[in-house]
């Protein structure tokens, strides 16, 4: 399996303190691999790190072979990545509709909506100075001119994967429930057509039964079109479950990888995040 994104010593800081310690991690074509770790562990600054913000100050990040360690979010976006951020971050006074075109701005000029068993948003926002396009409130952003074959392809897929969408289109986002706002969440960036799909706690606040909705569509978006997948995720049982393969995270580092099987039947990891423990310690940490 070709190695799709590929982290490399990758170091990260906010001012004077780093966050992330010499990560080295990998995501090849057409896999999910979830990261799993204690609350402040480094989990979501390292899918913001992947985007461009916060930038790398040591270490490399290649994507599809090509280095993207210095390059701007938005050129990563253009290459094939794309972000559903911890807390949904939806535009609440834009409809289900506006919200799924915001996603479609940053959709690559010239491609093609994935087809089911085709390997193929933002990594988060959208590009400024865009002009309304019809069936758009005026004032509010639209996709550029002549995207709308290309969108309408797009919103049938992200109807498809999550139908309750269609049902609430023209439904203000902030009036939708956390489970549907996930949904759009995930929806939304996927209208940029992503190689690289990131995940952060997609399961966040959600009822058990929306928690197995949002998994469930996770696995078709893989298995039907072969979407790769970057999983950060809460509930590690069902994440390793759902994983081609999985690391551990603490304080910064990756301490653990493997199979999702593999990982799930790890005595350490059961005990520090299957069985109510509080995490793996990096080698060389004892108890305190």
């Amino acid at each position: 399996m070709t190695t799709l994104l590929s982290l490399s010593g990758v170091r990260t800081s906010y001012g004077n303190i780093e966050a992330l310690h010499g990560v080295d991690l990998e995501v090849r074509e057409g896999e999910i691999v979830t990261l799993i770790g204690a609350n402040g562990a480094g989990k979501s600054t390292l899918l913001m790190t992947v985007c461009g913000n916060p930038p790398v100050a040591h270490g490399q990040i290649l994507f599809a072979g090509r280095d993207i360690t210095r390059m701007p979010t938005h050129a990563i976006v253009r290459l094939g990545i794309s972000q559903a951020p911890e807390g949904r971050r939806i535009f609440p006074r834009m409809t289900v509709m506006e919200n799924l075109l915001m996603g479609a701005v940053a959709a690559p000029p010239g491609a093609k909506a994935p087809k089911p068993n085709d390997s193929a948003a933002s990594c988060e926002g959208t590009p400024s100075g865009v002009t309304p396009a019809p069936g758009l409130s005026s004032g509010r952003p639209a996709p550029p001119a002549g995207n709308g074959d290309g969108a309408a392809a797009d919103l049938e897929r992200a109807f498809r994967l999550f139908p309750l969408l269609e049902e609430r289109r023209e439904q203000s986002g902030g009036t939708l429930s956390g489970g549907e706002q996930q949904m759009l969440a995930i929806a939304r960036a996927l209208m940029s057509r992503p190689r690289l799909l990131l995940l952060d706690e997609p399961s966040l606040g959600l009822a058990p039964l929306l928690v197995r909705q949002i998994f469930d569509a996770i696995a078709r978006l893989n298995r039907d079109e072969g979407t790769a997948i970057l999983l950060v995720e809460q509930h590690a049982h069902q994440a390793l479950r759902l994983a081609h393969r999985g690391y551990v995270m603490a304080n910064g580092r990756i301490v653990l990888s493997g199979g999702g099987s593999e990982l799930l039947a790890n005595p350490e990891v059961r005990a520090a995040y299957l069985e109510g423990g509080v995490g793996v310690r990096p080698a060389g940490e004892g108890a305190s």
